[in-house]
């Protein structure tokens, strides 16, 4: 019975990012990303990644969430806020108008924009404060499917 449920089971859903699916374990992550370094000491482990290669663009640092049980969970890039155009450009391009909001306050401000492709959430932030500007994409797999609604 434990095979049959792993064989039901054990097809990861494919990520946004190409070479990447969900539920994969922290081996083949590593064989994607290079070396990586745990953050975190729990269930769902924290990891980081440097210096790595999104198609031709320069990633400082790659945060994921992995699960002992349930592999890849979430996966964050943090990108040159030079890069940001070009990398908003490319998910417009591939998935549409995205769902935008700022939020402003006294020392701080960030520009939010949102895609729920089907399988994926994509969550691009670019934050301004204390002077300092980021540019991050977030992926997690979708919780709700557009399609049901």
């Amino acid at each position: 019975m434990a095979v049959v449920v792993v064989f039901l089971h054990g097809t990861p859903a494919s990520a946004c990012v190409e070479g990447l699916a969900w539920g994969m374990p922290l081996d083949q992550v590593h064989a994607h990303l290079g070396p990586v370094q745990s953050t975190g000491d729990r269930a769902q482990e924290r990891f980081e990644a440097h210096d790595v290669l999104l198609d031709r663009l320069p990633v400082s640092r790659v945060t994921f969430e992995l699960s002992q049980t349930q592999g890849l969970q979430s996966l964050a890039y943090e990108f040159a806020i030079d890069d940001m155009t070009e990398v908003l450009a490319g998910l417009r391009a591939r998935h549409g108008s995205p769902l935008s909001t700022s939020i402003e306050e006294a020392d701080s401000s960030d520009q939010i924009w949102v895609w729920n492709t089907g399988e994926d959430l994509i969550t691009a932030v670019k934050r301004r404060a204390n002077d300092e500007q980021k540019f991050l994409l977030s992926y997690r797999p979708s919780r709700l499917h557009p399609q049901t609604l």
